[in-house]
This record gives structure tokens, sequence and C-alpha cells, in this order.
């Protein structure tokens, strides 16, 4: 087991509830569920932190420009292998499946993201060398 290291942070009141009540139903504490939350977040951002090959899912939902959006498939086309628009009741969801250099993917995730959709990248597959995280 590694080492633990302590540190304080600030989260807003209904969150912590959140938290709180997210650890009492999965019968986990805390620290548990924000390790594991991390973890999750930064494996799903390695494409950020050392360049490497990857593939994966990038899924994007809420107001979503389609315009902006187009301009961005077509600009990144060299990286992205599939893409499809789903409607769930008024909603539209995209997927958009890349495998490419992490630096492409990281630009792509950047432009897609804004604050009228959700962008999450989910990697299926990288060629990166085994860290604490895998």
């Amino acid at each position: 087991m590694s080492r633990k290291r302590r540190f304080g942070i600030s989260i807003p009141e209904d969150l912590a509830r959140d938290l709180d009540r997210l650890a009492a139903i999965t019968g986990t504490d805390r620290s548990s569920l924000v390790v594991g939350a991390l973890r999750e977040y930064i494996h799903d951002h390695l494409h950020y932190l050392e360049p490497h090959y990857c593939m994966g899912i990038m899924i994007i939902s809420g107001r979503i420009d389609h315009g902006r959006l187009f301009k961005v498939i077509e600009k990144y086309r060299d990286i992205i292998h599939s893409y499809t628009h789903n409607h769930l009741g008024d909603t539209c969801l995209e997927t958009i499946i890349v495998a490419g250099p992490s630096e492409k993917i990281a630009c792509m995730h950047k432009e897609l993201a804004n604050d009228k959709c959700r962008v999450r990248y989910i990697p299926l597959k990288s060629e990166l060398k085994k860290t604490s995280l895998s």
C-alpha cells in the first residue's frame, strides 16, 4: 500500500451532503469515494499529462452548437473513426470514437467543451507506461 498524503479541500455544502449520503448508501467513507473519483478523473485525462497514443469515446451532451461541432469534427477527422448523433427525449447525445496522439485528443476535447454542453472522454486503450493509476 502506498503512503498517503493528507490535505484540505473546500467543496460546496450541497456537494458535501451528496458525498455523505453516497458514503452512507455504499457503506464506505468519504475519503475512499474521493480517491476513487479522482483516480477515475485523472485516468480519463491522462491525455493531458503525457504524450501517448490512445483511443476512446468522446461523449457530448447538453446544448450542442451543431455548426461548431461539425467544424471540430472536420478539423479532427484524421483521429475520428466514428460519429453518431442520438436523441434521448429532447436531449441530443453525440458519441465520437477517436484514436490517435493524445495531444490531438486533448485539443479536440478543449475545443468541444463549453459552458452549455458536457464533454466526457472515456479512454479505452492507451499506449502509456504503467503508472500508479493503472
